[in-house]
């Protein structure tokens, strides 16, 4: 059974913004989780950074960043 496409609009159109996925550029998104119809929760890693984005009907807002965790050995 199909998912309905109608709740993927907005993160379709951000990552159509990012350019996503051909074109990676510095932009890249991590992961995105629904809260409800039209709102969710996304992260971007952008700049070494990670951006926590709310988006909702209204549009997007920045709610708060973190330094990329370090993975190394």
């Amino acid at each position: 059974m199909n998912a309905p496409v109608f709740p993927r609009l907005g993160l379709s159109r951000l990552q159509a913004a990012l350019k996503w996925p051909r074109d990676p550029g510095p932009a890249r998104v991590v992961q995105a989780l629904a809260l409800g119809p039209g709102s969710r929760l996304i992260v971007v890693e952008f700049g070494g950074r990670l951006l926590l984005v709310g988006q909702a009907r209204g549009g997007l807002v920045a709610l708060g960043d973190a330094p990329v965790p370090d993975t190394g050995p």
